[in-house]
């Protein structure tokens, strides 16, 4: 539940009782984080948009600084999983860029990477997953890593389509087809990203490189409608039982270490009836958790183990500038994993 335990943090737990402790952590905004805000307020391009980004990246005669951008977000990144008294947050946020991944090493995602997440995990992580998944629909960071940026009716790339259903939602096993794939590919169309002006990197929707054509996706005929088709296609993708089952088994596996087929059911029908994120945790972690469920051990990951060594040790990372090298080494630099599956 955290990057390694603080012994105030585990005084804390102690003395409230762990349910009330994953309650009290389930809802960040009433825990004051201001020493980690203080520590955030010298990496200076966490609040630009991306135009903005993309001018500072460019060093004119030496091209474009590939590594400023993303340093930053891997600094920021550190400096909250190592200080944040928000915890548990700070682990859901790392499960969702995980699950949405995206790689910094391509394109122009060394720049969007950074606007992801910031405006389309860390608002949502504990939110509702359909505004989750609409959000990183319209991520410019994930329609460019997926290359729907570059799609269109007559070359419809099926890469995003193909991904929102089987990393995002309902998963490899979850009933579609190659041709849904296809049809939804379609439906996609147009969903794009500016791509010049002081509108640089935002979200566009280009009715001009559009599929008007009728789809059948999911056995369902889709009328044209535009950008509208995939807002229908996200509210079913977000409300089917297939979705709800693969998101708790992943939480799960994250947070309890394995299967609880028992714990995940009760968590999947809570997402189903809520679509609340922070409802599915509730159930697996005060009732599993709290409740005595065992823990499968298991190795950590090399982030867990370089941030709950600075934890323990109560050590100070500054800007935290040689960790990123360090974690490369270790073969868990952030936002590094090439492939959509994530660390």
């Amino acid at each position: 539940l955290t990057y390694g335990p603080r012994p105030e943090e585990l005084a804390r737990a102690t003395a409230i009782g762990l349910g009330a402790w994953i309650e009290e952590q389930l809802a960040p905004d009433s825990i004051d984080d201001g020493d980690l805000q203080l520590q955030l307020t010298r990496l200076s391009l966490l609040s630009l948009d991306a135009d903005a980004l993309r001018d500072v990246s460019d060093r004119l005669f030496d091209d474009v600084d590939l590594d400023l951008v993303p340093g930053e977000l891997r600094r920021a990144t550190l400096l909250r999983q190592v200080y944040s008294r928000r915890q548990l947050y700070e682990r859901v946020v790392e499960f969702w860029s995980d699950h949405f991944n995206i790689s910094v090493e391509k394109g122009d995602c060394h720049i969007l990477k950074l606007v992801d997440d910031r405006d389309v995990i860390r608002p949502n992580a504990l939110g509702r997953f359909r505004d989750l998944l609409g959000a990183s629909a319209h991520s410019p960071a994930m329609l460019v890593y997926l290359d729907n940026h570059v799609s269109d009716q007559a070359h419809p790339n099926e890469n995003y389509a193909r991904e929102v259903m089987e990393l995002h939602t309902l998963s490899v096993d979850g009933g579609y087809t190659q041709q849904d794939v296809a049809e939804l590919a379609r439906c996609l169309t147009g969903w794009s990203v500016v791509t010049d002006g002081r509108y640089w990197g935002r979200y566009q929707y280009k009715p001009e490189l559009h599929d008007n054509g009728e789809k059948l996706w999911l056995g369902e005929r889709i009328a044209p409608a535009g950008e509208a088709e995939v807002e229908h296609v996200l509210d079913r993708l977000a409300a089917h039982p297939a979705t709800a089952r693969f998101l708790t088994r992943k939480l799960a596996r994250r947070f309890l270490g394995g299967s609880a087929p028992e714990l995940e059911a009760r968590a999947a029908a809570a997402l189903t009836s809520s679509g609340d994120i922070t409802a599915a945790l509730r159930v697996l972690l005060l009732d599993g958790l709290a409740s005595g469920q065992a823990v499968t051990p298991r190795f950590k990951r090399p982030v867990d183990y370089l941030t709950s060594a600075l934890r323990q040790l109560n050590a100070r990372v500054g800007g935290a500038v040689v960790l990123p090298d360090d974690l490369r080494r270790l073969g868990q630099l952030p936002f590094a994993w090439p492939t959509p599956d994530g660390y």
